[in-house]
This record gives structure tokens, C-alpha cells and sequence, in this order.
């Protein structure tokens, strides 16, 4: 779409809260407020603007907020003037770095080398973390990696790092990219790599076929430099809700941690698909059966990290075949690990349509689910935003979800 937005968001319902008194009660809701903003996206744009109107609106207070002898700021106060300084910190690198990063001008008749890139500046992930989170991105969606790094994918965000946030479980994101066919791209990348020291740039190109290789990548990386307990390979279009991400893992691991854990949404009953001009066409050379085993849907899925080696072996003995979701799941299979369906993990995709997607549901469905897909660039810092708000203040959506508007969708299929 790529258009620029000059309102932040118009909203469904402002949400109005007091509590300066530690009280965390929802006063009213008003329907049909418009908060207007003064950012513009330059970067292409992919979603409806139905999907930016229908964010919660973030807590106002005033830009030198008043302080009483002997208080502190609210929580609400902290996190509303956090969300500013990000939503700046967005807003520069989108009118500076994103446009280096442009289509148009980065096309060109030079190949890459293939060379080992990514060993170059390999991300420093010590101490080792409880959850290791993977991220297939695309070289040229810069403004993805960045929204991410702004909002869940960063441990040391100041939003996440408030008394209000304390997991108790440490996380590290890592992007997984791949080659373009432009030197100025590639080197860009570099650049990036080496600032941000969280991208792994793997020595082939950038394309669906080679998905898998990508997957591939993260496992030798992994193995190799960062063996984290769990692992969650996950989309940079794919918001997660990293809190209640880890509370849910740490849940799993008191209980079944000496089990060997691969879970997600379970796709069962797959077909091959044959045709040659498709792109999940697989051979019978590659894979002679009709259908694949159970596996877990690519937009997020998670796994013991102890299983890196036995999966990487089994990739010595399984061909690698293009639908790197398959992929993995006929590694699992390999190695004898069957899949656990979780219905938090993606939970729309298979139940709304390729028209609406998130596009209609009220931003509360958005509360529980622990990974969703369809979430780009500042979107993951508004829903990281609204999430934290609705998980620590849930009288915010009691309202909401008794509403007929609501209830007409499904919250998992």
C-alpha cells in the first residue's frame, strides 16, 4: 500500500484509567475516539488501515507530568512515556535508515558472492538464554526487524523491563536473513549486523524456495553459539507475546522439562503438492509419500533446545525439501519426537478469512494468544504496547468481550 499515515491510530474504544493510588480499576470506555499523530511511514506498508484505527489507544499524560512529594510515577504514566520515546526512535529510523533500504534503488545486475557472511558477526548471546527466538525476515524489511527490536524482541527494552514485566526467564531474538541479488543490499545488511549484533546472514539467496536452508541456519547457529533451554522459530510478520510466552514455557518446563518438547499449530493430513509451478512443489525423489506427517505450522513454533544436534543429524539423513515447516516436522519425526498442538499458537489463521485476517477482531482476542500472524512494523510496538496493558489491567476487555461484535469470532480453530 505504501502510502503515508498521518494518524497513529483511530480507535474503537479510549480507555480512561485511574490509579495513581496503585488502584488499577477501568473507569469508562468511549467509543469512536480519534487520537491523532504525526507519523509517517515510508517503508511499504501491508495492512489494512482498519488494522491501525482498531488499536487501543495509549494512556496520555502530559509531557512534564506532575510528581507529588514522596510518589513515583503509575505504571500506566512510565509505560505511556516509554511508548513515546520508542515510537520516536521508530519514527527517525523510517525517515533515515528505512530508505537506504528502498526497492527502487537497490536493484542492480551484480549476484552476490557466496561467501560465509554470517560468520562474521555472529550475535553475542551470553549468558546463554532461557528462550532463544528465531526470526526469518527478508533483507529488505529493515522497519520489521526494527519495530521488533523496539517492542518484544529485546530483553532490554525500558517497556519491558519495568517491575510490572518481571518473568524471571531471560530472552534473546536473533534474525535469520538470507542474500539479495544487490551488493548495496548485502553490505547494508553487514552494516546492520555489525551495529545491532542480532542478525545471522546465511551464504545463500533470499527466496522461498530456500526457506528450509534458512531453518537450517538457525539450527547450526544455534548449536554452535547460543543453546538456549527452548527455542520458538517464529516470522518477522508475527507478533509474540513474549511474557506470557514465557510464563507459559516456564509452566512447561517445572513440570516436563525432562521432556522433549516441539509444539505449535499442528497442520495434520497435509498433501505433497506435485505441480512443478508451484511453490510448494516437492519431487518424490525429495519425498515419495502422499502426505507429510503432523507438523507445526512455520509462522511459530517451539522447541527443547536440547534437541539441536539429533535434529541436525537427522538433516544429514532427511532431504531438504522446500516447505521448511514440513521440513522440520519430518525431522521430528525422524528423531522421534511427535508435535503437541497448542491453541494459543497461531490461532486465527486457519479459522479467519485471507480478506479480513486481524483486520476486524477486537484488539482483546488479542490478550491470549501467544504467537499471531499478520503483525508488521509499528504494529508490533502498538500490539506489544496494548498487550501489556490488557494482560496487567484485565478489567480493560471485560466490556469488550460480552459485546456481539465480539463474540462473532472464533478464538481458535
Amino acid at each position: 500500500m505504501g502510502h503515508k499515515f498521518n494518524k497513529l491510530c483511530t480507535v474503537r474504544y479510549l480507555l480512561m484509567l485511574t490509579s495513581l493510588t496503585g488502584i488499577l480499576n477501568l473507569v469508562y470506555l468511549m467509543f469512536l475516539a480519534d487520537i491523532k499523530g504525526n507519523l509517517e511511514l515510508d517503508t511499504s506498508q501491508r495492512f489494512s488501515p482498519v488494522v491501525v484505527r482498531r488499536q487501543i489507544a495509549s494512556v496520555q499524560v502530559d509531557s512534564e507530568p506532575k510528581v507529588v512529594a514522596g510518589s513515583s510515577l503509575s505504571y500506566l504514566e512510565l509505560l505511556n512515556l516509554e511508548l513515546k520515546d520508542i515510537v520516536q526512535r521508530y519514527m527517525t529510523s523510517s525517515s533515515t535508515i528505512s530508505k537506504h533500504y528502498e526497492v527502487n534503488n537497490l536493484r542492480d545486475s551484480k549476484l552476490p558472492q557466496q561467501e560465509h557472511v554470517y560468520g562474521s558477526f555472529v550475535p553475542r548471546c551470553s549468558p546463554t538464554p532461557f528462550l532463544l527466538i528465531l526470526v526469518h525476515s527478508s533483507p529488505f524489511n529493515f522497519m520489521d526487524r526494527e519495530s521488533i527490536r523496539l517492542s518484544w524482541g529485546r530483553e532490554d527494552n525500558p517497556i519491558n523491563q519495568g517491575s510490572w514485566t518481571h518473568s524471571g526467564r531471560s530472552w534473546k531474538t536473533v534474525f535469520l536473513v538470507g542474500l539479495s541479488n544487490s551488493s548495496r543490499l548485502n553490505n547494508l545488511l553487514k552494516q546492520e549486523a555489525q551495529v545491532y549484533k542480532d542478525i545471522v546472514i546465511g551464504d545463500f539467496l533470499d527466496t522461498y524456495r530456500n526457506l528450509s536452508l534458512k531453518t537450517l541456519l538457525g539450527l547450526q547457529w544455534s548449536l554452535q553459539h547460543c543453546q538456549a533451554t527452548y527455542i520458538l522459530k517464529t516470522d518477522e510478520d508475527c507478533f509474540v507475546n513474549i511474557l506470557s510466552f514465557l510464563q507459559w514455557l516456564q509452566d512447561y518446563h517445572v513440570t516436563n522439562g525432562s521432556k522433549a518438547l516441539y509444539a505449535g499449530n499442528i497442520q495434520e493430513d497435509m498433501e505433497v503438492v506435485r505441480d512443478k509451478k508451484h511453490r510448494y512443489f516437492v519431487s518424490t525423489k525429495d519425498f515419495s509419500k502422499h502426505m507429510y506427517p503432523p507438523y507445526a505450522s512455520g509462522g511459530g513454533y517451539v522447541f527443547s533446545g536440547g534437541l539441536l544436534q539429533k535434529l541436525l543429524a537427522a538433516s544429514q539423513k532427511v532431504p531438504l525439501i522446500p516447505v521448511e515447516d514440513a521440513c522440520i516436522g519430518l525431522y521430528m519425526q525422524r528423531i522421534g519426537v511427535k508435535p503437541v498442538h497448542s491453541t494459543k499458537i497461531l490461532p486465527f489463521v486457519f479459522c479467519d478469512s485471507m480478506r479480513h485476517s486481524l483486520s476486524e477482531r477486537p484488539i482483546c482476542h488479542f490478550r491470549e494468544p501467544l504467537v499471531l500472524h499478520g503483525i508488521r512494523d509499528i504494529l508490533h510496538i502498538q500490539t506489544h504496547y496494548n498487550v501489556l496493558l490488557m494482560t496487567f489491567i484485565p478489567t480493560i476487555c471485560s466490556y469488550v468481550d460480552n459485546q456481539s461484535f465480539s463474540k462473532k469470532f472464533k478464538l481458535s480453530c
